[in-house]
């Protein structure tokens, strides 16, 4: 009867840790597109902008550091886009060796 028990207990703490990494990873995943956009809007806004900026005089200033935000922006979209895939075959290795 112990067996059981445990056994009960066990498959309801891995469902309820499956659903928690499901909702974790799913509101990361929408956090990160809303991030996306923001780029992307900062992006057009930055090229919109220059020939006021040039205009100004500010050009160059505002310039280097908006494209060392970009640039450190895209190194990390790379870093978390490559993690993800190697996440996804390591899932689809187990799934292939489990038979699910």
């Amino acid at each position: 009867m112990p067996g059981k028990l445990l056994q009960h207990h066990l498959a309801h703490g891995f469902t309820r840790a499956k659903s928690f990494l499901a909702h974790a990873y799913h509101g990361t995943r929408k956090m990160l597109q809303h991030a996306d956009v923001y780029s992307s809007m900062f992006r057009r806004v930055l090229a919109a902008a220059q020939p006021a900026l040039q205009d100004l005089g500010v050009a160059d200033p505002v310039n280097r550091g908006a494209m060392r935000a970009v640039g450190a922006y895209d190194q990390a979209k790379h870093a978390v886009v490559g993690a993800h895939e190697r996440a996804g075959e390591h899932y689809a290795r187990i799934a292939a060796a489990v038979g699910t």
